[in-house]
């Protein structure tokens, strides 16, 4: 009995000198970190997300005609009910991104069957086939407010609009890709409706 007690006593004892010669190697490399960015799984997965976007909401496609979307104004000299002349999204940084990304620098893209198209970036209003603008910026927090520049910041929202020279016909599949200046591209995929309305929800 008692050489027993001896040897868990004894035990009890190793396996508190093991945990504190842990605690005793942990606190002096925390204490002797060179300065910088913390370190830790949390904060580099937190870290490789920067500069990641996604799409918030749905994307609507809209039948091409000079017509207004979001306020801002579509240029079209051949409208065409049957086919789709252009897409609205609102894009947002990836849900813990603690980065920002500059989508005033952004290289949009268009790609179908058909080929790609790289679309130039329009600041004012109307928009010409073969662009793309920044219709609206918001916040997804209530009561803030998000700057008037282009820097998509956390819990901010953009709204684009996307008009490609080429219109869009029904059943066609389509990408359009998204690629921030040093940042991971968004790519956008979706498939006209079979029959064309002049707003229609793609998911």
């Amino acid at each position: 009995m008692d050489s027993a007690d001896g040897g868990l006593t004894v035990l009890e004892g190793a396996i508190l000198c093991i945990v504190a010669v842990l605690l005793a190697v942990l606190a002096a490399h925390a204490l002797n970190a060179p300065p910088g960015h913390p370190g830790g799984l949390v904060y580099s997965a937190l870290q490789e997300t920067g500069e990641c976007l996604m799409v918030s909401g749905d994307v609507y496609g809209y039948a091409l005609a000079e017509r207004s979307v979001d306020g801002v104004a579509l240029v079209c000299d051949r409208p065409d009910p049957a086919r789709m002349g252009s897409v609205s999204c609102s894009v947002r940084l990836f849900v813990g991104d603690m980065g920002s990304v500059d989508i005033g620098c952004a290289v949009v893209e268009v790609a179908t069957s058909g080929g790609t198209e790289r679309l130039d970036r329009t600041a004012g209003a109307p928009i010409w086939p073969g662009n793309w603008t920044i219709v609206r910026v918001g916040h997804t927090i209530p009561f803030l407010q998000a700057d008037d520049d282009t820097l998509l910041e956390p819990g901010e929202r953009f709204d684009l609009v996307v008009y490609p020279s080429r219109p869009l016909t029904s059943g066609e599949k389509f990408l359009i890709r998204i690629v921030p200046p040093g940042g991971v591209p968004l790519t956008v995929e979706r498939v006209v409706p079979p029959r064309i309305t002049p707003v229609m929800d793609l998911g």
